[in-house]
């Protein structure tokens, strides 16, 4: 299995607390990484919503996939598309390994003058009868998309696209092969593959009935109390608190988070912390106390004893070999597989 491909980390809109996506290229409003389920903690990803459209490449292994609540199997070799402004996240159930890849693709990258946006881009991502769309090697023009998928991947590897800034410029430098040019040159390649991979979609879109669906208004419930953690994680926050986010009791609020995000709202809130402390290990000076305190732990010894139960190693191991978490099972489990060292600068950032 290759090392993920290196990214940087997303950040949130305050206006909503949706994830703003650091691009490849920030003149250029498309993602594309490879990762493994491996470096999430116990094997999931937290839930979230982007305006991007979002493709997953299934390489190896299996994902069960959660949109807005519903929860579908990707196997090897297939995908799933989501659309816009939808709530998702992927996991492995039973811990175990799934290579893929992540294309995110802004639709304002599609929108060439007011007439090609109307007609082609917001009847896709307006259908309210189109929350993802499983793609499946046995239908053809899901088949289409796949491979399409696929040529993109290559493309953007063989010019770089993949690489960042510096690396690209180091590149160019020194004897590096064919093919990798500047980011302009590497656009210009792409974007006829985003048109083709947009056409299918278009081609098949399902007819809305126009009745909004009874799960949207959960969903925005369950938006509300999500932002509110997103907002509040520094602070002591009780079940109560989080309940009252959404205008719910607590065993609702407690069972819309195990429908739409497949964990309970304490270890939404914990997950949560703790990536916002990883991103303070890495890119910033700040001791492990202060980290722990900043993201909202009230004690550096329940910051480390956490820590450890989802990575496998301390904040102190972690930063002291720069980086390099130790990733295996939850410690739920009673026996471990061997632990893998990634380096952090490879890992998948992007909260898929």
């Amino acid at each position: 299995m290759k090392t993920p491909d290196n990214v940087c980390p997303s950040r949130l809109n305050p206006a909503d607390y949706s994830e703003t996506v650091d691009y490849n290229r920030k003149e250029y409003p498309f993602y594309i990484r490879r990762g493994i389920l491996s470096t999430y903690p116990n094997y999931a990803a937290v839930s979230h919503w982007h305006e991007d459209l979002e493709f997953i490449l299934i390489l190896s292994g299996r994902m069960s996939y959660n949109v807005n609540g519903n929860t579908v199997e990707l196997p090897p070799g297939g995908g799933i598309m989501v659309n816009s402004r939808q709530f998702h996240h992927g996991y492995s159930p039973d811990y175990s390994e799934c290579e893929f890849i992540c294309f995110l693709l802004h639709p304002l990258l599609l929108c060439i003058n007011e007439f090609f946006e109307d007609t082609y881009v917001q009847p896709v991502i307006s259908n309210t009868e189109l929350p993802y769309q499983l793609l499946s090697n046995e239908i053809p023009w899901q088949k289409q998309t796949l491979d399409l998928l696929r040529s993109l991947y290559q493309q953007c590897d063989r010019c770089g696209y993949l690489l960042d800034d510096a690396a690209l410029k180091a590149a160019r430098q020194s004897s590096a092969p064919a093919g990798v040019t500047g980011p302009d040159d590497v656009i210009l390649q792409i974007q006829p593959l985003l048109l083709a991979l947009w056409l299918p979609l278009y081609q098949n879109l399902p007819k809305q009935t126009g009745q909004p669906a009874k799960s949207n208004r959960q969903l925005s419930t369950v938006k509300q109390m999500v932002t509110f953690i997103r907002t509040h994680y520094k602070e002591t926050l009780s079940l109560a608190q989080i309940a009252d986010a959404g205008n719910v009791c607590k065993s609702s609020c407690s069972a819309l988070f195990q429908k739409y995000l497949s964990r309970t709202p304490v270890t939404y809130l914990t997950e949560y912390r703790l990536s916002r402390a990883l991103e303070l290990l890495l890119h910033t000076d700040m001791s492990i106390t202060e980290i722990g305190y900043e993201v909202g732990f009230h004690s550096a010894g329940y910051f480390a004893e956490t820590f450890r139960k989802y990575y496998q190693c301390s904040p102190t191991e972690y930063d002291r070999v720069g980086g390099y978490p130790l990733v295996g099972q939850p410690t739920s489990h009673t026996t471990y597989p061997d632990f893998l060292f990634i380096p952090t600068n490879h890992l998948e950032c992007h909260i898929f």
